[in-house]
């Protein structure tokens, strides 16, 4: 379907055939607007990009762009077998540790529309991938003029705790650039909430097995847990992860899970500047008197993990926050679903010192 030809116009509201997961909210319609970007609560014409602007949206390239002097804005929802087969094999290739079969792509496309003020066109594509629970997205650059203008490209949430715009110097860079070795494309997944952190090139997928761990992880940074100063820990299948004897361990949701069933359960100790940021500025809103800025961040993650008995899954995130000198737990809930099963979400210290031992 192409968009009408209107200087800062919009499709009407789309109405998604599959939903999509956008961090943390799930949406059933969309907008394509032709100034290079889409949302999903109303139409925007803005055509001057602006940061943190209040809403979700997704920007193949915001600037002023103008369809009345030529080229076609078009989108539509596709089910075909042959494109839910290119995309899905697109994703297993750049996700390669999130298992993922496409049941829908939603393909808005630019092509060769005009800058307003001229002086050369753009062709690029935006297409959302979705199974109903996991989302991708996957920006694809064709030819991408150079301008003048204010432009970014990238994608935002309402609070702008996910947010990211693609570093590219000018617009013609977008053409030849990417984030998975692919030139002029990039690819992010976006179902995660907005307070998790994103999954990371480095993640490491614990092995699919009952009652199963990782191996043993050493530490960049050492991490203090109650008087105790550990340079490796355990990530463990059944929700927990644990340090060494005596056990003292951090139980996001130590229940009986089964990943032979489905889900994955990935770690990695992150020293990125963009995830340092985002768990400095979290320890200081939630402990505001206390000095701190991270030095490392240890992510371990269960996605959509089955209990053992069945009946549902559970998508949890344990963050351990350091410096070296102050340590902090992020605990992070996607979606839980019922159980009857016994469970126990806690931070438990074994205290050696008593001839009883003692839970804190």
């Amino acid at each position: 379907i192409v968009n009408p030809i209107s200087d800062d116009g919009s499709s009407e509201a789309i109405y998604l055939q599959q939903p999509f997961k956008y961090f943390g909210c799930t949406y059933n319609q969309i907008y394509v607007n032709n100034n290079g970007h889409l949302t999903f609560t109303e139409p925007l014409s803005a055509y001057v990009p602006y940061l943190n602007a209040g809403i979700d949206i997704i920007a193949g390239l915001w600037t002023d762009l103008d369809n009345r002097n030529g080229g076609t804005i078009s989108y539509r929802e596709d089910t075909n077998s042959a494109v839910l087969a290119q995309v899905t094999q697109a994703v297993n290739q750049y996700f390669p540790n999130v298992p993922f079969t496409a049941t829908s792509a939603f393909v808005a496309t630019w092509d060769s529309v005009p800058y307003i003020s001229g002086g050369g066109v753009v062709t690029f594509q935006v297409v959302l991938v979705s199974n109903g629970d996991r989302s991708f997205i996957l920006i694809n650059y064709d030819d991408v003029a150079e301008t003048a203008r204010v432009w970014p490209a990238g994608y935002d949430t309402v609070d702008s705790v996910n947010s990211f715009t693609i570093p590219a110097a000018s617009a013609p860079e977008l053409s030849s650039s990417s984030n998975i070795n692919v030139n002029g494309r990039w690819s992010f997944r976006v179902d995660v909430l907005a307070n998790f952190l994103p999954f990371g090139d480095g993640d490491i997928v614990n092995p699919i097995s009952d009652e199963g761990s990782s191996e043993a992880i050493y530490l960049q940074q050492s991490f203090k847990y109650f008087g105790r100063t550990y340079n490796q820990i355990y990530v463990n299948n059944n929700g927990h992860l644990t340090f060494t004897e005596p056990i003292n361990i951090i139980a996001g949701l130590w229940t009986d899970l089964d990943n032979r069933n489905g889900g994955t359960i990935s770690y990695r100790e992150d020293t990125s500047s963009a995830v340092l940021a985002q768990v400095t500025q979290a320890a200081n809103q939630y402990f505001p008197n206390v000095p701190f800025t991270t030095t490392s961040a240890f992510v371990a993650t269960w996605d959509s993990v089955p209990y053992i008995s069945g009946g549902g899954m559970v998508t949890f995130q344990v963050v351990l926050v350091s410096n070296g000198d102050r340590s902090f737990i992020l605990i992070n809930y996607g979606d839980v679903a019922e159980t009857s099963q016994t469970w126990l979400v806690s931070v438990v210290k074994i205290l050696t010192e008593f001839t009883n031992s003692t839970n804190e």
